[in-house]
This record gives C-alpha cells, sequence and structure tokens, in this order.
C-alpha cells in the first residue's frame, strides 16, 4: 500500500523520523530472521522506550458475515432473508480459486513467500520515498495489509468511544501505526502458515462498498462463486483491494482505473509465471466494461427477502433485538453486546414460519384487499398461531414490505400484525370482538351462560359500571345495537351470536372492567400502543376503547381452544451460531390464563357462534370457534376465531381515516374462511372439550315447576325465593281455573333472581293435551324470543299449522314488543300437525296487537 510523502519542506523532519522509524524497523526485520533472540537482545540494548510500547500480540480474527433466516417449507427449512452489517460469506482455502490468490500475490506482495512478514527492501524503499527520493513506493506486505484491515474493521464495527478512535487511527498514516503494524505481523507469521494468512485476506478484503471478501465480491461483481472466477475476474477483483474508492466494479465511472491495475496484475501474474503468455494475452484482451461485470442487487435485509414472509422477517429482527431469555438479550447480555452479535453475524436462525400457508393466505388477501386501493387507505391483516405452541405459521398483509424513506404508497414498514415495539403498529379498535373477554369474565364471575338478560335498549346513568383498579365513576352511556337493531331477554350465548351491545352492557354492569381487561391480557390480547396501558371505560367492553394487533386476537383466541393455557407467540425455534453451537432462543412460555372449564364453556359457546353465523364458518366438519368484530361506521372489521389446532385472526379496515366499508363488510368472512380453511387441511384434527356442567350453570338455577299451584301460593313461593313475580291474563290450559298454568321463563329453565318470572293462570278452558300424541309424534320447536312473524315461520318449518296460533297479548315493555315470551305446548314436547298452540307475545300498555 503506497505510503504518504511529505513536503519537501518538512525534509529535516521527515528525516529525523525516519532514522528513528529505521532503528526500529531494523530490530523487527531482525527479528524475521531469529525472531526470539533478536527481538529480546535488541530490545535490551536499543534504548528506544517507543519500541516496549509496541504491540505483540495478533491473532486473525472472525469477521462480520451475514445472518440468514429459514422458513419451512413441507416442513423443511427454507432460507427466506439475509441480513448483515458486512456483506461477507467465509470460504474454506480448498474452496478459493488458485487464479484469486496468484493474483493476490502477484499485485501485492510478490515476495511474500519469502518474507515473515516484514519485508525488508520494500521497508528501504518506502523510507526513501518518504524522502523524495524514487516513486511513491509502499512498505505494506499482505500480511501487514491484513493487520491493519483487521484491525480497523473490528474497531469500526464497535460503537465504543476508544475503538473508533482505533479505527480512525488505522486511516492515518505515521510512522507509529506502520511500526505496530510491522511487529503485529511479525507475530501473526509466527502463529499462523501463510496460506492461513491469504485465506484470511481474501476474507476479509473489501471489494466497494459494503461487499467483503472474495465470494461475496464474485457473486455481487460476476454473479458467479469465487471458485468460477476467470484469471481477468480475479485480477480485477484484485485490483479494487488497494484502494476500494475508486477501483471498485458497482461504478462504471471506475472501470477504466480498475482496468489500468487489472492489467498491471495480469502482467505480474504471468511475470512471476503464475500463467502463461497465452493466458495472459487473453485476459488482458477483455474490456473492464458493462459487459464484463455482471451485477447483481444486494439482498440484504427484509426488503430482499422472500416475498409473503418479509413483514414476518422484520417480526424476527426485532425479536432478535429487543426480546430477552433469562433477562438478558438473545445474543448478548446488554443491548450493546446483542448488537455487536448480530453485527458480526453469522447465525442461521430458524423460525416458525410455514411458508405454503402463508403463501395461500397472502393470495387471498391480495384478491381481496388489493394495495394500490386509492378510495381509501385500505389495510388488511392475517395472523396464524398453531394451538398449544404459540408458534407463529402466518403472518400477512395486503402492503408490501417497504423501509426505504421514500416508497410507493403500496408499500409501508409497519407491520400491522404486531404492537408498537414489534412492528411499529399502534394497532386498531376490536369492535365486537372485544366481547370474548366481557364473556370470559361473566363465566369467571360463576354467571350461567344460558340465564335470561335484559338486552332491551336503555341509557346507563353515571356511575353504573365500576373498574376498581382506576377508581372510575362511569359517565352516563346509551349503547345501541347494530343497525339500531332491538332486543329483549336473551342469554348470554344468544348476546354473542347476535352480537348484542345493550346484552353485552348488560353482562358488564355486573363485572369490574378492570377485571374484564385484565382477563384479555393474560388471553394474550395487549394494548398495541407504545404506552402499553389500557383505556378502561364503559363502552370498552363493545370494542371502543383500546388498540389490540391481530396477533394479540390470535393469542385470546388460541388460549381458548387451548383449553385456557395461553403460550406467547414464538417466532424463533432454533439459533444456530457459527461455529455449529445452539444459543437459547426465546423460550416457550405457557401458562393457565383462564381455567379449563371456563375455557370448555366458551368454547361452547363461540362454537354456537360460529355454527349460526356460517359465512364465517369454513366447510368440513372440523369445529371451529369465532366472534366477528366492527368498530362505529364500519371504519375497523375483524373475525377472530380458531380450530382445535390453529388460531387465525383477520383485520380488515383504515389505516388511516374514517372510510365506511359497509359495501365491503363482508371481505373479513371471505379472508377468514378460507384461512382457516387452508390451516385445518394442514393442521387436521381435535376436539374442543364438552362444556363443564357446573360452569355452564354458573350462580343459576332452574325455575321450580309451580303449575297446577294456585296463582297467590306460586306467586308468594317464587318471591319468596327472590324473584320479581308477574301475573298475566287467564290461557286456555289443561289446569284448574285459578291455577298457574305455566311460567315465562318456563319450569326449568335457568333463571337468576334477577330474571323476571310471569305467571299465566289458567282459565280452565281446555287445551289441547300434546302427552295424548301418537308415538313418534313430530315435536314444538322453540319460539321463545322470536319475533311473532319469526314464529310462525318456525312453526311451519316444523310442520305445524300457523294459523292454528292463538297469541295472547301482554305487556313487558317497549322492548318486548312482538317478541314470543312464552310458548304452550313448551318446547321439545310432542304434538300433532293440527294441534293449537298458545304464545304470549309482548305488547304495549294498551294491550292487544301493537301492529305485529
Amino acid at each position: 500500500m503506497a505510503a504518504s510523502r511529505h513536503k519537501p519542506g518538512s525534509l529535516l523532519g521527515s528525516l529525523l523520523g525516519l532514522i528513528g522509524f529505521s532503528a526500529i524497523a531494523g530490530i523487527l526485520v531482525s527479528a524475521t530472521l531469529t525472531p526470539a533472540l533478536a527481538v529480546a537482545s535488541s530490545t535490551a540494548n536499543s534504548g528506544l522506550d517507543l519500541f516496549e510500547s509496541l504491540p505483540t500480540y495478533s491473532q486473525i480474527t472472525q469477521q462480520a458475515e451475514r445472518n440468514r433466516i429459514y422458513g419451512l417449507r413441507d416442513g423443511q427449512p427454507v432460507e427466506i432473508a439475509q441480513f448483515y452489517s458486512q456483506d461477507r460469506q467465509v470460504l474454506q482455502w480448498q474452496q478459493v480459486p488458485r487464479t484469486a490468490v496468484d493474483a493476490l500475490v502477484a499485485g501485492e506482495d510478490r515476495r511474500y513467500y519469502s518474507h515473515s512478514g516484514v519485508d525488508a527492501p520494500s521497508v528501504v524503499r518506502a523510507g526513501l520515498s518518504q524522502l523524495g527520493f524514487g516513486g511513491d513506493s509502499g512498505a505494506s506486505t499482505l500480511t501487514m495489509q491484513l493487520v491493519r484491515q483487521q484491525i480497523a474493521i473490528d474497531a469500526c464495527l464497535s460503537d465504543d468511544e476508544a475503538a473508533q478512535a482505533v479505527c480512525d487511527q488505522q486511516y492515518t498514516e505515521s510512522y507509529q501505526r506502520k511500526l505496530a503494524e510491522m511487529r503485529l505481523s511479525i507475530s501473526l507469521e509466527q502463529r499462523y502458515t501463510k496460506n492461513e494468512i491469504l485465506l484470511a485476506y481474501l476474507n476479509i478484503a473489501n471489494f466497494g462498498g459494503n461487499v467483503y471478501g472474495i465470494e461475496s465480491g464474485a457473486q455481487r461483481i460476476f454473479g458467479k462463486p469465487a471458485a468460477e472466477l476467470s484469471v481477468a475476474e480475479s485480477a480485477a477483483l484484485i485490483a479494487t483491494v488497494q484502494n476500494p474508492s475508486i477501483r471498485n466494479l458497482f461504478n462504471a465511472d471506475n472501470f477504466a482505473r480498475n482496468q489500468e491495475r487489472r492489467d498491471f496484475i495480469i502482467r505480474q501474474m504471468a511475470s512471476e509465471g503464475f500463467i502463461t503468455a497465452e493466458e495472459r494475452d487473453a485476459a488482458l484482451a477483455i474490456p473492464v466494461d458493462e459487459a464484463f461485470v455482471n451485477i447483481q442487487p444486494p439482498n440484504n435485509g427484509c426488503i430482499a427477502g422472500y416475498d409473503s414472509a418479509r413483514f414476518f422477517c422484520d417480526y424476527v429482527q426485532r425479536v432478535l433485538a429487543v426480546d430477552q431469555v433469562d433477562g438478558q438479550h438473545i445474543l448478548g447480555a446488554t443491548p450493546e453486546d446483542n448488537a455487536r452479535a448480530l453485527a458480526q453475524g453469522g447465525y442461521q436462525i430458524f423460525t416458525s414460519i410455514d411458508l405454503d400457508l402463508n403463501d395461500s393466505v397472502q393470495q387471498v388477501v391480495d384478491a381481496q384487499v388489493p394495495n394500490d386501493e386509492t378510495r381509501w387507505q385500505s389495510g388488511a391483516a392475517v395472523t396464524q398461531l398453531e394451538v398449544g405452541t404459540g408458534r407463529i405459521l402466518t403472518m400477512v398483509q395486503n402492503k408490501d414490505f417497504d423501509n426505504r424513506t421514500e416508497h410507493a404508497p403500496t408499500g409501508t414498514a409497519v407491520n400491522f400484525n404486531a404492537d408498537f415495539e414489534h412492528g411499529r403498529s399502534s394497532g386498531f379498535q376490536p369492535g365486537s370482538g372485544f366481547k370474548v373477554f366481557t364473556l370470559a369474565q361473566w363465566v369467571i364471575d360463576g354467571h350461567s351462560v344460558n340465564q335470561q338478560l335484559d338486552a332491551t335498549r336503555s341509557e346507563w346513568p353515571a356511575g353504573s359500571f365500576r373498574a376498581e383498579c382506576t377508581g372510575l365513576r362511569s359517565e352516563a352511556w346509551n349503547p345501541q345495537n347494530n343497525e339500531g337493531n332491538e332486543y329483549t331477554r336473551m342469554t348470554p350465548t344468544e348476546i354473542m351470536v347476535n352480537s348484542v351491545n345493550t346484552g353485552i352492557a348488560r353482562m358488564a354492569s355486573e363485572l369490574d372492567l378492570c377485571d374484564i381487561h385484565e382477563t384479555a391480557e393474560r388471553m394474550g390480547a395487549y394494548p398495541a400502543e407504545a404506552d402499553g396501558e389500557w383505556n378502561i371505560f364503559a363502552p370498552a367492553v363493545i370494542g371502543s376503547g383500546s388498540n389490540v394487533t391481530p396477533m394479540g386476537m390470535a393469542s385470546a383466541f388460541a388460549t381458548i381452544a387451548n383449553g385456557g393455557i395461553y403460550c406467547k407467540p414464538l417466532a424463533i425455534d432454533r439459533i444456530v451460531a457459527r461455529d455449529g453451537t445452539e444459543v437459547q432462543p426465546p423460550v416457550q412460555e405457557c401458562e393457565e390464563a383462564i381455567s379449563p372449564q371456563v375455557a370448555s364453556v366458551l368454547q361452547s359457546v363461540l362454537t354456537t357462534v360460529t355454527e349460526r353465523n356460517p359465512i364465517n364458518n369454513p366447510p368440513g366438519s372440523t369445529p371451529v370457534i369465532s366472534k366477528t368484530g366492527t368498530t362505529n361506521g364500519v371504519v375497523q372489521t375483524w373475525v377472530n376465531g380458531a380450530s382445535p389446532t390453529v388460531a387465525t385472526a383477520v383485520w380488515v379496515g383504515n389505516i388511516v381515516g374514517n372510510y365506511s366499508l359497509q359495501p365491503r363488510w363482508n371481505v373479513r368472512s371471505t379472508i377468514f374462511r378460507a384461512a382457516m380453511g387452508e390451516a385445518i387441511a394442514r393442521y387436521p384434527g381435535g376436539q374442543f372439550l364438552a362444556p363443564d356442567a357446573d360452569t355452564l350453570r354458573g350462580n343459576a338455577s332452574e325455575l321450580p315447576d309451580v303449575s297446577g299451584r294456585p296463582v297467590a301460593d306460586a306467586q308468594a313461593a317464587l318471591e319468596a325465593a327472590g324473584f320479581t313475580v308477574q301475573v298475566a291474563d287467564p290461557v286456555a290450559g289443561s289446569q284448574a281455573e285459578g291455577s298457574v298454568e305455566y311460567t315465562a321463563p318456563g319450569a326449568g329453565a335457568l333463571v337468576t333472581t334477577s330474571t323476571p318470572i310471569i305467571i299465566y293462570p289458567s282459565s280452565g278452558a281446555p287445551a289441547s293435551d300434546p302427552s295424548q300424541a301418537p308415538e313418534g309424534a313430530q315435536t314444538w320447536p322453540n319460539v321463545v324470543a322470536q319475533s311473532l312473524a319469526d314464529a310462525r315461520a318456525t312453526l311451519a318449518d316444523a310442520g305445524f299449522d300457523p294459523a292454528l296460533v292463538q297469541v295472547t297479548w301482554q305487556d313487558h315493555g317497549e322492548g318486548n314488543l312482538c317478541t314470543v315470551l312464552a310458548q304452550n305446548p313448551l318446547a321439545d314436547t310432542p304434538g300433532e300437525p293440527t294441534d293449537p298452540v298458545s304464545l304470549v307475545v309482548g305488547s304495549n300498555a294498551s294491550g292487544g296487537d301493537p301492529g305485529c
């Protein structure tokens, strides 16, 4: 490497410096001949303190190389991305082409095999050159160049202030630095063979920009492995190492300078006998131009990775950067150590992503939510987790991954599936999908999912809801249902099936809002925002509170499907270091979030939700739990669910803005059915738990059968049990006049003391006796809680004559207008097609048909 020449005006200073330099250099050169004796005796007698301060220890260190991320295809590892601080692929000696070795020796250090790290003639010529005698001449051997590059690269990769000072020093010419390089080179030559030093040089050399090592140089510049390099190509690469900034082949402006140096090296190779004259002439005849090179694009980072897995790749990189194992970062004890290990590279990261499933889901998302939509800032994302492990199987979204400062509207660096820490997303409002956590807390607190609740619309005054953790005194709230629908008495199961806001409000009024949010977090649904805090207030129970992520919602449904065991999402299966040793990845963390009994009831309810909403039910017999979610104005839409083996969360909505997705409401369902169907096909099997009977019943009990008892006695008995009782007008039946014919809810129904009971006295008029129906006769369907019109249709579908319906009108509040409050005969009892049926239907204070 050429040394800098001093100005003539500083000749005296240069001469004095050269004398000192030459004295110590002489000692060092003599040390190459008799190292131990020369260094010891010369040091003792030289009187040069400077010599004592020079470093003596040198070794070939590992250089930074590529990290590789692998996904799974057909269960086998497939590389999906590389990332690195330096684009380097380390070769072994047998992989290095002879042409590159010969070009390096001929061009940079033709006496390489005869000196011991310091070349005496070169030192003399360099000294004379500094004094202005002769042309430019450098004293650096290949070994000295290796020392300098290694020190510089190791120091420049570090953020340490002292290391940066060393880095800067390596690019400043000085006698002190040159002497240090000499002594370190002698040490290096004593520790390693010539071939080991050459191999290290070829692996460490820079070939322009971020490309290091002969293998990466060959692949990036000529599009081939180093083993296939020709004489001209090897010489052109070696021509770069002396001054990469002006001779690298990535820039056409450098072609002429590279060719000048390349041709010199080719002639030197022939002069040294490494190639024949014919090979020399053939190589020199090839111009260095656009046709000579075959530049390949960089493959660094997720943006250059496997198309459908780029956001997942980014997620993995963030896990490696921020997550911890046993209190320390994955690859280092401190953030700095961890970052340094990643920069050093050489890791193989084996991940959980199922590329076959991921590709299939990506195709569905691309078809349903194109990334070039211009009417609104359209977003869509899908996360799928393996139930029982938390392994991330799928992570896709409609936008392309693009982390450049300037990118097209079709791209983004924000991962919609992940939280702020792992994807820079602030999440999205969950809408009705959040209702599952009120349902979970309802069951945890001992309530029944089959008891009757008042789901009529009403305004809740201030203070109706409690949140012990915040001391919340809730504001007045007047929740409404989708499309203004009105409901009456319903079970929590029916509330979930129909996603009734007013019913969820009723349930939440009997719970603590803090408990609901704590349960959500235990199940895996975290606030997505950077502060990680829930926004707790009454409307949050219907999904108008904090933002969540698809990964969080998938985790929660995986918890339900897993019998109440929450498993933290896991992206990395294995990490293998460059030496083949295993590095501990994030460990599988699973713990009970809700009891198996509670989970079994949630499974039962949410399976019913799926069955009653077939648009979300994938084909086949595998059971699926699910719940939709829609925010006000249909701005964000969701379907979250799970089979016994895979959980899926689908979000389709506005990235920013409030464009109504009403016309595209069911896109979420189309994606969910397809994604869930693909997952079940690849991960089949499994069944949900049978609902635990005691948990299913909760604090409800069966309503006693008071039929046949005097009305006054029955009313007194029920009121003594804590019920609120209302006596309706008499109806025809089989009981004696003045006795109870039946109640609403009917005998045996699950009720609590908050359930109002209606007694229907008998008028004494006879009614058909369903018990006398012949064996095998059809049975009466359950039409309670249906509208009168729907009840007539249900009866007709069951084979009964709707013209024989006898209606008794009963005032039971505006919310119950035209709704069947009770029926006689009871559901599931036998009947004939010609039998009449008595229905109690809600009316208003004036009585009679209110216009049903």
